[in-house]
């Protein structure tokens, strides 16, 4: 006889519950089909329970998850800020329970220069929600590196880029605030694509290297690594 242990998760702001996991489910359900009788149906659950539950996720006291207009239903910002991260926290605690023991995430980020300007994107998420920073991301689970920053490139910008060389490995504990995030830092230059805003990028563009903005995270260290090499 074997034991399996399963956690739930709380997405909570300022000591206050914002969403469950079973909540999270009728989100994914809103953001996939988008009208409430095929959220009912997929879910299982009469129209009368179904609204209640969408009603009950706006509480009138600053959560405001969905919008309900007859038979169509949508994420507010908030809904989708707030599905997002729960779906993170959720890929992060069980890759942790996986292995049972705390260990350093391994992510990528990109720096591609040119006409003496670095592509920047501006965070749509937290941590740094609204900050600039460098286009990256986590390393997926069979994913090389050079293919991880490549890819995180073409989703937050839409341009497609090639590895020209690794500038560094930046591994300080303290650099993201949700933990310890290993960084492998490339300079990249573009092959192709359409500067767009996309995935979790508010906007995107090229800065003036003598005039960046406030940087989120040691991005603008990873930057002066760059130059300086």
């Amino acid at each position: 006889m074997s034991y399996d242990v399963e956690c739930k998760l709380l997405l909570k702001r300022d000591g206050k519950v914002v969403l469950t996991e079973l909540e999270a489910q009728i989100l994914r359900s809103v953001r996939d089909v988008g009208s409430l009788q095929a959220i009912g149906k997929r879910l299982g659950m009469p129209s009368g329970d179904l609204l209640g539950a969408l009603v009950s996720l706006n509480d009138g006291q600053g959560r405001e998850l969905v919008s309900i207009d007859g038979d169509d239903v949508d994420l507010t910002p908030e809904g989708l800020e707030a599905i997002r991260t729960l779906e993170l926290k959720r890929k992060m605690l069980d890759e942790q329970m996986v292995h049972m023991w705390r260990k350093p995430y391994l992510t990528t980020d990109g720096v591609l220069i040119e006409n003496q300007r670095v592509l920047l994107v501006r965070r749509g998420n937290e941590p740094a929600k609204g900050a600039m920073a460098l286009p990256g991301g986590i390393v997926e689970y069979g994913e090389r590196l050079e293919d991880c920053v490549v890819r995180e490139v073409r989703e937050e910008t839409g341009l497609e880029t090639r590895v020209l060389r690794l500038v560094g490995i930046f591994s300080d504990p303290g650099r993201d605030p949700r933990g310890h995030f290993v960084s492998a830092f490339y300079e990249l230059e573009r092959t192709g694509g359409e500067l767009i805003a996309g995935d979790d990028a508010a906007e995107t563009g090229f800065y003036p290297l003598d005039h960046l903005p406030q940087l989120a995270f040691d991005h603008e260290e990873m930057i002066r690594a760059t130059l300086r090499k």
